[in-house]
């Protein structure tokens, strides 16, 4: 009996402009639960994210 093997999937690989959505849409969730400190570095982290994409342009 033959066994098959396992399809490697290439990864999807997230825009920039997809990845800061996401991570100022948990910053609106962080801050909602009350974790400022939290909510303040996933903003930072989407400022980068956004910076480093502008600069490349």
């Amino acid at each position: 009996m033959q066994q098959l093997q396992p399809v490697e999937m290439p990864r999807a690989v997230p825009s920039p402009l997809m990845l800061c959505d996401r991570l100022l849409t948990l910053a609106q969730d962080a801050d909602r639960a009350g974790l400022a400190v939290t909510a303040e570095h996933l903003l930072q982290l989407a400022h980068t994210v956004f910076e480093e994409k502008c600069h490349r342009a």
